[in-house]
């Protein structure tokens, strides 16, 4: 509302009187009653409540996709499928031999491949098609069931193959990711999601036949669709390196997916390029996983010692809690094993153990174990 004033001249004019003034305003218009306000203090002006100042409205954050078809471009070449010659299946009337398809990378400029293991476990031949088509017989270099990989090669290495780079970083939740493929035979998949979690085991995953319950396993878990023939695929992050070989899905869930992390499948290549084979590392203990202690997660607990086993040496006794490897907080022992093989044979690793009220570092040195039968082949 405007007030105006009006400035009084020589000549007096007679107005009503203020407490009239003031009710036939309040009449009118519908106002408070007006207050004089004194000569010297200026006039008050309300503002209404809608044109108080407020604090700016900040725009939405414009959030660019990623190129993935550039990135599947790049990725493509070096992305293989696995056939598979297969025994006939027992109990069937026909003797016919059975096809699988699976998928691998190359990693290796003379094209070698790295791919899973139970891709190649049952065939009794198989060949690797290379993105421009070539299709050669392939032979094992070397495979573990109890990592689930699986070192193949060319039985002639015909030309240079590009090669693919395993990440050496651990990936993090929500970060995206391509997983490239053959599903089902469809050459030249690609399908796109994020990481969903980490350090998965055989139990998370339902325990799912094709993988050895005696493994290592500390899977990353992704929803990027991955189907039957995706198995030895890469799952790379958007600068192209590859974070985990894609490996298996739950069978009773929806977009539940999991894949070889790639410092596992780094080690197992240094192993084998170094020694012929990959060497387990063992740490002389039995353990179990309790619940029923004080605490807010399971700790692993030392069963048994082998006597002049790594542990031993080590100063482990039983009844020790092992609560972090390498200052990794462990509650399971698949975490525990998975950081052994991971560390490596000769290699120290630092535990934390707590012995009755109290906490001790203790140096464990892994040596080798006797696997029977030997893994690889």
């Amino acid at each position: 509302m405007t007030t105006t004033t009006t400035t009084t001249t020589t000549t007096t004019t007679t107005l009503p009187r203020p407490e009239l003034l003031a009710a036939l305003v309040a009449a009118l218009l519908g106002c408070r009653p007006v207050v004089e306000t004194p000569p010297e203090q200026a006039p008050t002006v309300a503002v209404p409540e809608d044109s108080r100042p407020t604090a700016p409205v900040r725009p939405a954050p414009v959030v660019a996709l990623p190129d993935f078809a550039e990135l599947a471009a790049r990725m493509g070449p070096s992305v293989v499928s696995v056939v598979s010659r297969l025994p006939p299946e027992p109990g069937r009337k026909s003797r016919r031999p059975r096809h699988g398809v699976g998928s691998g990378m190359v990693v290796r400029a003379d094209g070698q491949v790295l791919t899973n293991h139970h891709v190649i476990a049952d065939a009794t031949s198989f060949s690797i098609e290379y993105a421009d088509g070539q299709q050669v017989a392939g032979r094992v270099v070397y495979s573990d069931a109890r990592l689930d990989l699986a070192l193949i090669s060319p039985e002639v290495a015909e030309a240079e193959r590009p090669v693919l780079t395993l990440s050496e970083r651990i990936p993090r939740a929500g970060e995206w990711v391509m997983a490239l493929g053959h599903p089902f035979g469809l050459g030249d998949t690609v399908t796109v999601g994020v990481i969903s979690g980490l350090a998965r085991d055989h139990e998370d995953l339902g325990h799912p036949e094709e993988l050895d319950p005696d493994g290592v396993w500390s899977f990353i878990q992704t929803d990027a669709s991955i189907n039957l023939g995706n198995s030895g695929g890469p799952l790379v992050d958007l600068n192209g390196e590859v974070l985990g070989l894609t490996t298996a899905v739950r069978a009773d869930g929806d977009g539940v997916a999991f894949a070889v992390p790639a410092v596992m499948a780094r080690k197992f290549l240094d192993e084998v390029w170094t020694h012929g084979r990959f060497r387990h590392a063992r740490l002389g203990i039995d353990a179990v996983e309790l619940d029923d202690v004080p605490g807010p997660r399971e700790v692993v607990r030392v069963q048994r010692v082998a006597p002049e086993g790594p542990g031993a040496r080590g100063g482990l006794r039983t009844g020790d809690l092992i609560l972090a490897v390498n200052d990794a907080p462990i509650s399971r022992l698949s975490e525990l094993a998975y950081i052994g093989r991971l560390s490596g044979v000769g290699v120290p690793l630092a535990l934390q153990v707590q012995r009755g009220p109290t906490l001790l570092a203790v140096s464990l040195i892994p040596d080798e174990a006797q696997l029977t039968p030997p893994a690889g082949g």
